[in-house]
C-alpha cells in the first residue's frame, strides 16, 4: 500500500468510544449462531433502538408515511416505505430520498428504520423511500442489486404519485445499503449517458454511510498490516467473523463482479458522477474502500477517527448527534450548486 492509500490515522483511538466501552460495551453477536437466529435477534434489538428514539423526540407525529408494494423482476413484491414530512415547503415537491438499509445484506427491514427515515424526513424536508430488498440466505446475489435496481425503476415511475420532485432525487445507503446505493447511482450514471430520455428522474447525488463497496476477497489491500481490514479483525461492532458471515451468505459466485466493487470502477466509468457524500466510521474494516472511492468524484467526506461500524445507533454518544447533523447537511450541499469538495475529520 502506497503512502497515499494509507488510511490508518483515522484507526482512532476516540476517548469517548473507549470511555462507552468500558462503561458499558455493547453485546457482540456470534457468528456461529444460525443466520437466522442472528437476523431475528438483530432486528428485534434495532426495532427497540427505533421506537425508543421514536417515542423520546416526537418526530413520529410530523412525518406521515405509506408503504407500497413494488414488483420484481422475477415476479415477487417488495416493500417500500414512503416517509414524508407534514410540513412541506408549500407549494413545492419535496427532493426525494432513495435509501438502502444497512446490515450485510442479512440484518434489516422497514421497521428497523422507521427512527432513521422520519428524522431524515423532517430535518431534511424530504422525502425517504426505505426498500426493503431481500435479504440472505434465503436471497443470494444478485437478488438484492436486481431489487435495488427495480426499486430505482419503480420510482422512476411512480415519483409524482408519491408527490416528489423528479428534478431533484438522491440515492443513498448505510453498509451493505449502500453499496446497492453506489451500484444504482453509476448503473443510472451509465444509462443516463448512453440513453439520456429514457429516464425521467434527475439524480443529483448519492449518500453512502459506512458502505460496504469492495467484495472482500477482491480487496486490493487486504493483506496489508494498515489497512483497515487488518486493523480491524476484531473491532467491535463488525469484526471480520461477522462480515465473513455476510459475504460467505451472499453467495456472489464472482467476487470481481463489478455490482459489488464500485470502489474499484475505473475513472472512465466515474468521470461526471453526481455529487456524493461518505459519512465513514475510522475503527471500520469498510473504511478504506469508502475512502478510495471519495478519491474519484466530487465529494464531502466526514470521517469519524476511532468509531466503529454502525456506532450511529448509540445515540448517547456525542458523535451520533454530529453525525445527524453531518447526514442532514450532506442532502443541503447536494441541492445546492456549490460543487467544492471537503474532508472533515469528527474528533470525539
Amino acid at each position: 500500500m502506497s503512502a497515499r492509500k494509507d488510511f490508518s490515522q483515522y484507526q482512532g483511538p476516540s476517548q469517548e468510544w473507549e470511555q462507552f466501552m468500558n462503561e458499558d460495551p455493547p453485546p457482540r453477536v456470534d457468528a456461529a449462531i444460525p443466520a437466522t437466529t442472528i437476523r431475528q435477534l438483530t432486528n428485534e434489538l434495532r426495532v427497540q433502538i427505533s421506537d425508543k428514539e421514536l417515542g423520546n423526540n416526537g418526530l413520529v407525529y410530523k412525518v406521515d408515511w405509506r408503504d407500497f408494494s413494488i414488483p420484481t423482476r422475477d415476479g415477487q413484491d417488495i416493500v417500500a416505505r414512503v416517509y414524508r414530512p407534514r410540513e412541506a415547503v408549500t407549494g413545492l415537491a419535496p427532493p426525494v430520498y432513495l435509501y438502502f438499509h444497512g446490515g450485510g445484506y442479512l440484518t434489516g427491514n422497514i421497521e428497523t428504520e422507521d427512527a432513521g427515515c422520519i428524522r431524515l424526513a423532517y430535518h431534511a424536508r424530504i422525502i425517504v423511500v426505505s426498500i426493503n430488498y431481500r435479504h440472505t440466505p434465503e436471497f443470494k446475489h444478485p437478488t438484492q442489486v436486481n431489487d435495488a435496481w427495480d426499486a430505482f425503476e419503480w420510482l422512476d415511475a411512480n415519483v409524482t404519485r408519491i408527490g416528489g420532485n423528479p428534478s431533484r432525487v438522491i440515492i443513498g445507503g448505510i453498509s451493505a445499503g449502500g453499496g446497492l446505493a453506489a451500484y444504482v447511482t453509476l448503473r443510472q450514471h451509465r444509462l443516463a449517458q448512453s440513453t439520456p430520455r429514457r429516464l425521467g428522474l434527475q439524480v443529483r447525488g448519492h449518500v453512502l454511510c459506512i458502505p460496504w463497496l469492495i467484495h472482500p476477497d477482491n480487496h486490493p489491500f487486504a493483506s496489508v498490516p494498515t489497512s483497515s481490514i487488518q486493523q480491524n479483525i476484531d473491532a467491535p461492532m463488525l469484526p471480520n467473523s461477522m462480515l465473513r458471515l455476510f459475504t460467505d451468505l451472499l453467495g456472489a459466485e464472482d467476487p470481481t463482479d463489478p455490482a459489488l466493487n464500485t470502489a474499484l470502477a475505473g475513472d472512465d466509468e466515474v468521470v461526471g458522477l453526481p455529487k456524493t457524500s461518505i459519512l465513514i466510521a475510522g475503527q471500520d474494516p469498510l473504511r478504506d474502500e469508502a475512502l478510495l472511492y471519495s478519491e474519484k468524484v466530487p465529494t464531502k467526506v466526514h470521517i469519524f477517527p476511532g468509531l466503529p461500524h454502525g456506532f450511529r445507533r448509540f445515540a448517547r454518544l456525542s458523535a451520533s448527534s454530529i453525525w445527524d447533523q453531518e447526514l442532514v447537511e450532506s442532502f443541503s450541499w447536494i441541492l445546492s450548486e456549490d460543487e467544492t469538495s471537503s474532508f472533515t475529520s469528527v474528533q470525539t
